[in-house]
């Protein structure tokens, strides 16, 4: 007789496995995305200048610095933010995801609209307040805005962010990585019957 390990997986389960891997590798992109930005951001406020060492090189799209009239120059200065939210709504997907508790648990928070609008909410307002700072520098911080950034697209942007994030949070998935965790749901699962029986 086979046990778990040595039975093939089903195509449910396959299936299961790859929205898994693909949320998780989402969510890792955008974290790191968010992450690196945050970093460049703190450097700009530090010195306005330091993206001038990655100047003429394919890496000065990727950090905060002032458009340089091209496309992808007013995007970085302009749209990258539309990742913003998402990466906020990303982070604590991971959180969750890594948690202690049960796939459906997770599953039911998560799609919980409430819990949802408080953290997607918790991050526009943050990020709003952020761009609020720049504008009209209430809070003395040294944020400022760069060449091709405007005040009033910040603001939209980061709504759309946020619609993006409502969006991404329907489709990360809790499921499980290995074979091995389905074969444990379901031996819990089985013992949970027994139990009740």
């Amino acid at each position: 007789m086979l046990d778990n390990a040595d039975m093939p997986a089903s195509s449910a389960d396959r299936a299961r496995l790859r929205r898994g891997r693909a949320s998780l590798a989402l969510a890792l992109v955008l974290v790191t995305i968010g992450v690196l930005r945050f970093v460049t951001d703190t450097l700009h406020e530090m010195n306005p200048d330091y993206w001038r060492a990655l100047d003429g090189t394919p890496l000065r799209y990727l950090v905060r610095a002032p458009s340089d009239g091209s496309v992808a120059g007013w995007l970085n200065a302009q749209c990258f933010k539309l990742l913003s939210v998402p990466s906020g709504i990303s982070l604590v997907w991971l959180w969750t995801r890594f948690d202690s508790g049960l796939w459906a648990d997770k599953r039911e928070a998560w799609a919980d609209a409430t819990m949802r609008m408080v953290w997607i909410g918790s991050f526009l307002a943050g990020f709003t307040l952020i761009e609020l700072e720049k504008q009209f520098h209430m809070l003395g911080m040294n944020t400022l805005m760069v060449e091709g950034e405007r005040g009033w697209a910040n603001h939209l942007i980061h709504l759309v962010s946020a619609a993006l994030a409502w969006w991404l949070a329907d489709r990360l998935a809790f499921e499980p990585l290995r074979q091995a965790e389905i074969d444990l749901d379901r031996e819990i699962d089985g013992l949970a019957g027994e139990q009740l029986s």
